[in-house]
């Protein structure tokens, strides 16, 4: 059947085109039975308004702004899809951008808020610029962050608990026997990496375990920050026995690295990550590693927008929610997993 338009959809319902508008905008001066009839009307014959048409009338796109640090990586590929699959389930559309630096991240937002194009935006912020809140408090379009900072007034955020995750992978390696513990760490101002430090930190301190400055190697969350700072944890005279990288990209480069190095992964040294993407299922030994429930993150970041949008919440009340983790045990760390999780 061929997708009719409106003009047949209210030669059809008897009824004029503004009350077909009516009645897909959901207004009060249509009567109950009327807009029942319409709607039952256009899904019969497959008719779906206009979200341009819609936006005219009634300052509505029906789209949700996303901006994201990168767009490259399966990280960032999960959090799109989790955002797309329940934008769709709304009937919603997205339009993604990318902010490769913080100043463009605040443009693009200005610009997101200034067009029209959107109803609201999603923002992943883990390096949030301090313009921002300003921002978000004097626009006229609703704003979720996600990965952001909670200390923020009068903002939105939905986040992974990083600290509760790091704390379980660390606590982990310290009840396999280990003491001698590095880290690979995230970028600088970020977070995701700083509270996953702190995680790093206080699960050392709870154990009686000292730091050791020399086992802390920065990284950027990249498969090559993971290669190169395990070439250096390896050139030192006093080595670690275990390694937790602050996400799983940084995880697949030691296995490269220790591949190189002919380093057995746990014979030699044990190594846990974060974020549980596809890619760590696939490496053997299996990586012991932390889910972070990402696409659950787009999708709640979404409902959060939505009810703001429709008035059911006040965007200047502040909202903070974090998602629980949980311990993906691999063989990475020691343990001998007999039916590893599957690969779905």
């Amino acid at each position: 059947m061929t997708r009719k338009n409106i003009h047949e959809l209210a030669k059809l319902a008897g009824v004029s085109i503004a009350t077909v508008s009516r009645a897909f905008n959901d207004s009060k001066s249509i009567k109950t039975e009327t807009k029942s009839r319409i709607l039952r009307i256009a899904n019969e014959i497959d008719y779906k308004p206009s979200p341009l048409a819609r936006g005219l009338s009634t300052s509505m796109t029906d789209t949700i702004g996303v901006i994201l640090p990168d767009l490259s990586g399966e990280f960032f590929t999960d959090i799109i899809h989790g955002i797309d699959e329940e934008a769709h389930r709304w009937n919603k559309f997205i339009i993604v951008a990318s902010s490769h630096s913080q100043r463009n991240a605040v443009e693009t937002l200005i610009d997101f808020m200034s067009s029209g194009r959107v109803d609201g935006v999603i923002m992943m912020a883990p390096q949030i610029h301090k313009e921002v809140p300003e921002i978000i408090a004097k626009s006229k379009r609703p704003v979720v962050l996600i990965n952001a900072l909670n200390d923020i007034d009068k903002a939105i955020s939905i986040s992974i608990d990083n600290y509760q995750g790091t704390v379980a992978n660390v606590d982990h390696l310290i009840e396999h026997g280990y003491t001698k513990i590095a880290i690979l760490k995230g970028p600088k101002d970020n977070c995701d990496a700083e509270e996953r430090y702190l995680g790093y930190c206080d699960s050392l301190a709870n154990h009686g375990l000292e730091r050791n400055p020399g086992w802390e190697v920065n990284g950027d969350f990249s498969v090559r920050s993971g290669y190169y700072g395990f070439l250096r944890l390896m050139t030192l005279a006093d080595k670690p026995r275990a390694v937790f990288a602050a996400n799983d990209m940084m995880a697949l480069g030691i296995y490269e690295a220790a591949k190189v190095m002919r380093v057995k992964i746990p014979d030699d040294i044990a190594v846990t990550g974060f974020d549980d993407i596809y890619l760590s299922r696939l490496l053997s030994p299996r990586l012991t590693t932390v889910h972070a429930p990402i696409e659950e993150l787009g999708g709640k970041a979404v409902r959060y927008l939505l009810k703001v949008i429709s008035g059911e919440v006040n965007p200047l009340d502040a909202y903070h929610e974090k998602l629980s983790t949980g311990l993906i045990i691999g063989g990475s760390c020691g343990c001998f997993v007999q039916n590893p999780s599957p690969l779905f």
